[in-house]
């Protein structure tokens, strides 16, 4: 249709500084939507976030400041694995999850 809106997809597409290879695939972008994130999908972050800090001896008093939980904040808006965000080089990382710590709290 001529006059037809569609709404515009809220989700971010971000491109790598360089592609990443992760199990054998080479990503170059992730689609992320963290608005797409629902109180289930927070609390499984949390409860494997809490499960990591168990085995490696602690957790951090505000998590949500936390660069190993807002990675799997950021796989969980992307739809993939935290390792694919962990095997990522610094710059990308430490953009994506400022992206989180920002969502998160706000």
């Amino acid at each position: 249709m001529e006059n037809e809106i569609i709404e515009e997809d809220l989700a971010e597409v971000y491109t790598f500084a360089r592609p990443v290879t992760f199990e054998g695939n080479t990503v170059e972008t992730l689609t992320i939507d963290f608005d797409k994130l629902t109180g289930v999908d927070i609390l499984a972050c949390d409860r494997q976030y809490q499960a990591e800090a168990a085995r490696h001896g602690g957790t951090e008093l505000v998590k949500e400041t936390n660069k190993a939980y807002q990675a799997y904040i950021v796989a969980k808006a992307a739809g993939v694995h935290v390792g694919l965000i962990r095997a990522l080089p610094a710059k990308d990382f430490t953009k994506l999850t400022l992206r989180a710590q920002s969502f998160l709290l706000l």
